[in-house]
């Protein structure tokens, strides 16, 4: 009888204490806004047979994130250029990795020089349909999650496209104001710049695409071994103490 009210006291402890553990808050990170307004680009993700291109880079400044995180989804915006326009046909395979290269310092040469540590493919597969927003669409992608800490160096996203089709209209997605060899707004920071790579090699002069980030933060709130045993040990105590109770008050 009282392993069994030891059991009924214990275990949904133990249940509440792993939820917590694992329980996270879910964030979102937008970096690139103000847009260029009533312009956009539709590479790579609406025209990528335009210009011939297979791969596309853009980099983040890691000063740009708030701390350690677990990037969960990619968001990209249509809000510019309502054109009705589509995502492009063709296998998309997203990565991260790390890079020790600033915006605007990307080469435009070879892609691979680009990428350092710790790369990861975040996705693979055909674009997702676009979600209607207001009187545009987000592009959302979601992909296998990616821890990235930014004391390790800026954030780099290469994206390749297999077998590529343009289906018309182009999506056209916002694009940065602010980049190496554009304008900046008043009190806006370059965060970003871009660089692709095919027929056509090119980059380090816009801020890339306006990209909202889908993250969790990285922190264990899950309690270390001994402090787990005393918190059990204290319910189990208590489920001990109330049978006792029981007993003398029969």
């Amino acid at each position: 009888m009282l392993t069994m009210l030891i059991r009924r006291a214990v275990y949904p402890g133990i249940v509440w204490l792993a939820f917590c553990g694992v329980q996270l808050h879910a964030d979102s990170l937008v970096l690139g806004n103000p847009p260029v307004v009533g312009a956009g680009s539709c590479d790579p993700f609406g025209c990528p047979s335009f210009l011939g291109i297979s791969t596309y880079q853009q980099v983040y400044l890691s000063s740009a994130f708030p701390a350690e995180i677990s990037i969960q989804g990619l968001t990209f915006f249509e809000g510019q250029v309502l054109n009705g326009g589509k995502p492009a046909g063709g296998t998309y395979t997203l990565s991260f990795s790390y890079t020790s290269l600033d915006p605007g310092d990307l080469s435009t040469a070879n892609p691979a020089d680009n990428i350092g540590t710790g790369s990861e493919t975040f996705f693979t597969g055909v674009l997702p349909a676009l979600t209607p927003q207001g009187s545009g669409a987000f592009l959302v992608i979601t992909g296998a999650p990616f821890v990235y800490d930014p004391a390790d160096g800026n954030l780099l996203l290469t994206v390749t496209i297999t077998n590529p089709n343009n289906v018309a209209p182009f999506l056209i997605l916002n694009q940065a104001q602010c980049g190496p060899k554009t304008f900046c707004p008043p009190g806006v920071t370059l965060v970003s710049s871009d660089a692709y790579f095919g027929t056509t090699n090119g980059g380090n002069t816009t801020g890339g695409l306006v990209t909202g980030f889908d993250y969790a933060p990285v922190t264990s709130s899950i309690p270390e071994p001994a402090s787990l045993f005393l918190v059990v040990a204290g319910i189990g105590l208590v489920g001990y103490r109330w049978h006792n109770r029981r007993r003398s008050s029969v």
